[in-house]
């Protein structure tokens, strides 16, 4: 009798597990394992999206503006991804996308990017304002990033233009050769690339974009129209998210990953990007991310009404058709107040 109770217990368990897999919906999402995913990372890794009902895959890229395609497809879900030029021109082609959840800010404490000037041109007296860009090389990501805005800011504060520079479009890993080669004279730079180029004595960290840009809006998380449908599971996977990003916030202090849990922060970090100097991860200005998930649309604006004056975007598209933040607006009294760090 006994022997076909437990048995019967375990059919039923058994069923139900399969019933509770059936359930989990899957959510592919493109990342490129950058400090800024950490929120990603975190959930998986905690179990946070399991226990919100989603299975979630993390497929890396090595870039953001390679998810774009797949994203718009369908083959992707969701993604990291920036406000760049290209983003509108494919929602002006009819890719359903939307910015839903902040990924990365820049503000004052947490600038984690910055403006990077070569050490000799410090050093010799060459370079003592924003005034002094003019006639300089200057690294930018790629045509068409956020980063051409970023540049454009700092210019303006100095009443200089776009013309009286020469801008030199650099992935960020090779950044700190192109200094060292005085191929360049300054860049719009990130961490960890930032205090490594300090470290090596081939530039200076200038100022934090904080100085020309008070608040800039990096990274955000993207969705494409047909998982923002569902936003029965898109809110779920956002839940999720940011309770991986509260973790992580959790951990800043003082402008570094210093607070309670930091040791352990850096660890999952290093784990995530496969940076192994574990004295670098404790020495770069941390990426910020809001608890809320908070997308700052006036720094939105700010970068897509530059590139309509380039003429990198030429349709009248504005920002509040591609960011919805009715997602997290939703979720604030769920998650409930968290502090901002200081």
């Amino acid at each position: 009798m006994l022997k076909r109770l437990l048995v019967a217990v375990g059919v039923a368990m058994s069923m139900l597990g399969l019933a509770n897999a059936q359930e989990m919906k899957t959510v592919k999402v493109g990342t490129t394992n950058l400090s800024s995913d950490i929120g990603l990372f975190l959930a998986e890794k905690r179990g946070y999206f399991k226990e919100e009902g989603v299975k979630v895959e993390l497929i890396p890229f090595d870039s953001g503006a390679k998810m774009v395609a797949p994203l718009g497809a369908g083959d992707l879900d969701a993604s990291a991804g920036a406000a760049s030029a290209g983003l509108y021109n494919a929602v002006n082609r009819g890719l359903k996308l939307k910015m839903v959840a902040d990924k990365g800010t820049n503000i004052a404490g947490y600038s984690y990017k910055a403006l990077m000037v070569r050490k000799d041109l410090i050093e010799s007296g060459a370079f003592k304002s924003l005034a002094d860009l003019k006639g300089k090389k200057v690294a930018i990501i790629a045509n068409g990033a956020a980063d051409e805005s970023v540049i454009n800011q700092a210019l303006k504060k100095a009443g200089l233009k776009d013309e009286d520079i020469e801008k030199v479009f650099l992935p960020f890993p090779q950044h700190l050769t192109a200094f060292a080669n005085k191929a360049i004279d300054a860049a719009i730079s990130a961490e960890p690339g930032v205090t490594a180029m300090v470290r090596n004595n081939v530039a200076v960290r200038f100022t934090g974009l904080d100085d020309f840009y008070p608040v800039q809006q990096t990274a955000m998380l993207l969705i494409n129209g047909k998982f923002a449908e569902d936003r029965k599971t898109v809110t779920a996977f956002l839940k999720a998210y940011l309770r991986g990003v509260r973790a992580y916030a959790a951990t800043l202090k003082d402008g570094k990953i210093a607070g309670p849990g930091a040791e352990d922060m850096i660890k999952d970090i290093a784990e995530m990007t496969g940076i192994k100097d574990m004295a670098l991860l404790h020495q770069i200005v941390p990426v910020f991310i809001d608890p809320d998930g908070q997308i700052n649309l006036p720094s939105v604006e700010t970068d897509l009404a530059y590139f309509k004056s380039r003429g990198l975007v030429t349709s009248d598209i504005e920002a509040a058709k591609v960011v919805d933040m009715s997602y997290v607006d939703a979720l604030k009294p769920v998650l409930g107040p968290f502090a901002r760090p200081k």
